[in-house]
């Protein structure tokens, strides 16, 4: 699939017309260990877009560092976390608010994400994503993340309703795209009949996926 004819030149934001005076790291600088920067994707942004987003970052990263099942890059970045929650307990009582720990084999932790805030960030990251890819602004995606899964699922065995959305987006054959730091992010996409499906992978555990919704549903993406 190739970009929509009206592509945007490159001197606007990536997710709208307005003029671009700065620069976004495609994933949040802050993703990143110190030591772990090097060749991070970038796109051209505006102040107002950076300012308004930084908490639903902050959160979103804090609460996947959290998780167990990370590789040792994520497990490095806990500290941060730590000191983050220091200097906002409203933050730790936002993440953590939901906390309880069941027993089933073993104690287990378990805690609820706002979603509303992981896919406001993760559908701005696949716009970023895409935009450098292709140079082409797509407004509406769907995420979902296969990682999260509902209490009746991970203590009662029961479905949550999503196995066969995770078995077909698991056997999509994406193509893995360079990042500078794979050990932090690592992507790939592919391209349906009209769409692009993009798979997003955080310290090498947590995994979300993203695809176009039609803009103009009369109006399908074409050439």
């Amino acid at each position: 699939m190739n970009d929509l004819p009206n592509s945007p030149s490159r001197d606007t934001y990536y997710a709208c017309d307005r003029p671009a005076t700065t620069k976004e790291h495609a994933p949040p600088k802050g993703f990143f260990p110190q030591g772990k920067r090097r060749n991070l994707i970038t796109v051209p942004s505006c102040p107002h877009h950076n300012h308004d987003n930084c908490l639903d970052v902050e959160y979103v990263r804090n609460a996947i560092v959290s998780l167990a099942g990370l590789n040792q890059t994520g497990e490095s970045l806990f500290e941060t976390v730590k000191r983050s929650f220091d200097l906002s307990p409203l933050l730790f009582q936002r993440t953590f608010q939901s906390f309880v720990v069941r027993s089933h084999e073993e104690e287990v932790g378990t805690y609820g994400f706002d979603l509303r805030r992981v896919d406001a960030m993760m559908t701005g990251l696949v716009q970023a994503l895409h935009y450098s890819d292709r140079r082409q602004k797509w407004g509406r995606w769907r995420v979902f993340v296969p990682s999260l899964r509902s209490e009746s699922s991970s203590f009662h065995k029961t479905s949550d309703g999503f196995d066969a959305l995770r078995d077909l987006l698991g056997h999509i054959p994406y193509s893995d795209q360079p990042t500078g730091e794979p050990e932090v992010f690592k992507y790939g996409r592919h391209a349906l009949d009209w769409c692009w499906v993009y798979r997003l992978t955080f310290y090498g555990g947590f995994v979300v996926n993203a695809w176009m919704l039609r803009e103009n549903p009369q109006s399908p993406a074409r050439d």
